[in-house]
């Protein structure tokens, strides 16, 4: 994945990330590019326990045009360019829905891996439904629940 953040003079307006997806077959290949906008809210909208964050994507649509395209047209007050490597599986996990998704920051370059856990939630009351069944799946996958520092890719590597 090659996202390329825009962030504007006004925090209200959110953030643009404009996201070119390349999906790779058992062979190394190439087989399918997506491009996406997604409008992003607050980074973390509410923090439960167990590093669980909830955040919310306010916007999602394809790209019909180049980055170059949105940059004139949005003109964003600053750019930001994060490039990962990402397996990812869809689960279903207590009738839940789940995507899980590993990540290698490429780009700029930082060690280590990243676990993801999503889902789309509906309302509030799902979404907390949601937290309870991420934390089980956590404990199912052996993960500690004493990671810290929770933010978004955007946050973590702007600093």
């Amino acid at each position: 994945e090659y996202d390329t953040y825009f962030t504007f003079d006004s925090l209200d307006q959110g953030r643009l990330r404009y996201r070119e997806d390349e999906f790779i077959n058992e062979s190394g290949e190439i087989y399918k590019v997506r491009y996406r906008l997604t409008l992003m809210g607050p980074a973390a909208e509410h923090e439960y326990p167990n590093s669980v964050l909830l955040s919310r994507s306010r916007f999602i649509a394809p790209a019909n045009h180049s980055l170059r395209f949105y940059r004139e047209y949005f003109e964003p007050a600053e750019e930001f360019e994060i490039n990962k490597d990402r397996l990812r599986w869809l689960i279903s996990f207590e009738n839940k829905e789940f995507f899980i998704n590993i990540d290698k920051i490429t780009k700029p370059a930082y060690e280590g891996s990243f676990l993801e856990i999503k889902s789309r939630t509906w309302s509030r009351r799902d979404a907390e439904e949601k937290v309870k069944i991420i934390v089980k799946l956590l404990g199912e996958l052996g993960v500690s629940d004493t990671v810290s520092g929770l933010s978004d890719y955007y946050q973590l590597l702007q600093n």
